[in-house]
Order: C-alpha cells, then sequence, then structure tokens
C-alpha cells in the first residue's frame, strides 16, 4: 500500500517535471522573440534617448502597482490555477496589441509602444509571481531544486535558438526599415501563438490543492509592516539592493544607446551579444554556487558585482560591435553570478513568516528604483557625454558591491 502510494507520489512529481519543463520552453520562445530586440524595434519606430530610457523605467514604474496587490489577489482567492492562469492569458494578449500597432497611423508610434509594453508588466508581474507560488505548490522543497533546474536548462537551449534564428531573420530578409517593422509584427503575432501554449501547459500542472476564501493575507499584510522595522537584516540588505539598482538599471537604456546609436548595431549583431552573454552565463551558474558556498554569499556578492562595474567600463573601451560581443562573454558571467547570489541572499534575509510579503516589499522597492534610474542615466548623459555617464554609473556599482562586503564583514564580526 505504501510502495503504491510512493509510486503514485514519483509518477506525479515526474509528470509536473515535464509539464514544467514544456512551460519554460514555449515562455522562452515566446520571450525571446521580442525582448532582445525591444530597443531596436522603438528606434525604428523613431524612439528618442529618452523613450529608450522609460522603455525599461516605464515597465518598472507598473510593478509598482502590481507587487502587494498581485501577491494578496493570488494568496487570497480560492483557486490560484484559475487566477494564475487568467492573470497569464491578459498578459499574453499584449503581443497581439504589439502586433497590430505598426498599422495604426496618425499617433506617435514609439510613445504608444512603449506604453504598451508598459502595462503589460501589470498581468505580467502578477504572473510572474502566481507561477512562482505555484511551483511551491506543486513540488516539494527536496523536488523543487531538480525541477527548476531541468526547466533552465532546456527553456535556455530553446532561447538561444530562438535568439539566434530570429537575429539571422530580421538581418538578411528585409530590405527597408518598413520590411523590418513588418517581420517583427509577425514575431510578435508567433509570440503570442507560443504564449497560448505556455497558458495551456500551465493549467496542466497536477495537484495544485484550493484553499477556502480568507482575509488573512490582509492581516498578514498588516503584521509584517508592523514588524519591518525589528528586521534589522532585511532592510539593510534591501536598502543596499536599492542602492545597486540605481547603477544596474541606470545604465540598461546607455547600453542600448550605445550599441545601437554610437555602434551600429543590427539584429544580428543583438542576438550575437544575448547568445555570447547567455552562454558564458549558462556555463558559470554552477561556479558561483560552489564560490557562494565557500566564500560566503556578501563576498562572492562583492566579487559578482565588482564585475557588474566593469561592464560600463567594456562599453566606454568598445570601439567595434565585435569588441562588445567578446566583452559580453564577460559581462554574462557578472551577470549570473549577480543574479543567483542576490536572489539566494534575499531568502536568506526575509524572516520565513510572510515571505511572500516581504519578497514583494523588496521587488516594490527595487520597482520603484528601476522606474527612475533609466531616465537618471539619460539625463547625466544630456549634461555630459554617454562615456562619462556610463563612468558614473559604474562608481555606483563599485561603492554597492564594497556595501556588500562590508556588510558581510560586519556579520562576521558580530
Amino acid at each position: 500500500m505504501m510502495s503504491d502510494r510512493v509510486s503514485l507520489k514519483e509518477k506525479l512529481v515526474s509528470y509536473n517535471i515535464k509539464v514544467n519543463i514544456i512551460n519554460g520552453v514555449f515562455a522562452a520562445i515566446a520571450f525571446n522573440l521580442v525582448n532582445p530586440y525591444l530597443a531596436k524595434f522603438a528606434e525604428r519606430l523613431g524612439a528618442t534617448d529618452y523613450q529608450i530610457a522609460y522603455l525599461t523605467s516605464f515597465p518598472y514604474f507598473v510593478s509598482i502597482f502590481a507587487y502587494i496587490p498581485g501577491a494578496i489577489l493570488i494568496e487570497s482567492l480560492s483557486n490560484k490555477k484559475k487566477t494564475t492562469g487568467t492573470i497569464m492569458f491578459i498578459h499574453k494578449l499584449f503581443y497581439l496589441l504589439l502586433a497590430i500597432l505598426p498599422f495604426l497611423k496618425g499617433v506617435n508610434q514609439a510613445s504608444l509602444f512603449i506604453t504598451i509594453i508598459g502595462l503589460m508588466n501589470l498581468p505580467g508581474a502578477m504572473a510572474t509571481m502566481g507561477y512562482q507560488s505555484s511551483i511551491g505548490d506543486v513540488f516539494s522543497i527536496e523536488d523543487r531544486g531538480n525541477a527548476m533546474g531541468l526547466r533552465n536548462k532546456y527553456s535556455t537551449i530553446f532561447a538561444l535558438a530562438i535568439t539566434f534564428i530570429s537575429g539571422q531573420l530580421l538581418t538578411y530578409i528585409p530590405k527597408t526599415n518598413e520590411g523590418s517593422i513588418r517581420l517583427y509584427q509577425i514575431f510578435f503575432f508567433f509570440a503570442f501563438i507560443f504564449s497560448l501554449a505556455e497558458v495551456i501547459s500551465f493549467f496542466k500542472f497536477r495537484g495544485m490543492k484550493r484553499k477556502k476564501k480568507s482575509t488573512r493575507y490582509i492581516d498578514s499584510l498588516k503584521a509584517t509592516f508592523k514588524n519591518l522595522p525589528k528586521e534589522k537584516n532585511y532592510l539593510i540588505f534591501t536598502l543596499i539592493s536599492a542602492f545597486f539598482y540605481i547603477g544596474w538599471m541606470g545604465a540598461q537604456p546607455l547600453f542600448n544607446i550605445y550599441t545601437i546609436k554610437v555602434l551600429g548595431a543590427n539584429e544580428f549583431w543583438l542576438s550575437a551579444i544575448t547568445i555570447s552573454s547567455s552562454l558564458s552565463s549558462i556555463l558559470s551558474f554552477t561556479k558561483w554556487a560552489k564560490f557562494a558556498d565557500k566564500k560566503g554569499n556578501n563576498f562572492a556578492l562583492g566579487i559578482a558585482l565588482m564585475g557588474m562595474a566593469i561592464t560600463p567600463i567594456f562599453y566606454v573601451l568598445s570601439k567595434n560591435i565585435f569588441m562588445l560581443v567578446l566583452f559580453n562573454i564577460i559581462i554574462g558571467i557578472a551577470v549570473a553570478g549577480t543574479n543567483l547570489i542576490l536572489f539566494n541572499m534575499l531568502l536568506e534575509v526575509t524572516p520565513s513568516i510572510n515571505r511572500t510579503i516581504y519578497i514583494a516589499i523588496y521587488n516594490t522597492l527595487t520597482a520603484i528604483v528601476s522606474a527612475i534610474a533609466p531616465i537618471m542615466g539619460v539625463a547625466i548623459k544630456d549634461m555630459t557625454s554617454i562615456a562619462i555617464a556610463l563612468i558614473i554609473i559604474a562608481i555606483f556599482r563599485f561603492i554597492a558591491s564594497f556595501m556588500f562586503i562590508a556588510r558581510g564583514l560586519v556579520r562576521e564580526n558580530n
């Protein structure tokens, strides 16, 4: 009898792992048909430097209104799968809006494009939280690492393939700017189709329990805010992270402007940059995990952020696009360490009670900074030059690196 239960559990876990992989592959295909080329598409629509900055900042501004309300919505309703799946579907509908955008005449298409991308992040941020919460329900702690590892492995393979193929098609098929825009429209449509498959596969998960409607999550939210001043370790980490996000997100529009407008990158080179950084990230993930286990998260993150701090300098030193592709191999290593360790440290400092709310508060604060920093980066560029702006951003990142190392030393001494 017991062996039958174990066998059924193993079959359920195996089934859900396969569903999770398929879901990840569809998500990766849709994402990489669109996201690597957002800034280039905006430029083809006539976007200014500030509009390219808004392309980074506006989605984060919108997500400010998504994290905490989204957490309350998803956790409060009785059917998490249905709620999350519905929000996912609403998010995917925005791909159709992107596809029909170039047909709209008499409007500022670049501004409308940025608005759609920003508003898309409202259901997008909620859907991401819903998926993460659902994975916690579907997989036990023991199975979660393997399930997500396999998902990331296969989705990354498809992501790289799609990025390479789409970059080639965008480079060699269109002969005019209008032709490029038409091909983008086709990509947006196919992104919608694959994202629909992502939503359908999400509903295939089994073993998600329904719960009774409750107002306890609102009570937990109030209790968390009341207890927040006592969580010194969490607060210090969150504030240092917010400072780092000034340098992290402040650089994004500058990178796009430098790559596209200064170095003249087309879609082929944009895909090459994405592929070079992604490959080095994949290969370095396990190395960073071992390094963090050996040296501690604070020190390891400090080293990763030093690599992030050098990144803007690499852009300044890049006098042609090929140099930038090579530099992105190194940049990808730093990004991998930053993403991995920053998330691990967030889980480390958040209290186990009401953890979802603490993470939502962290995401909200970093989203506020991320909404402001890109505009600040372009403003510094306009007051000085793009090279000086990149160097100033590098200084912000270096300071954040030393702040994390100092935090680790203080904790060790205490």
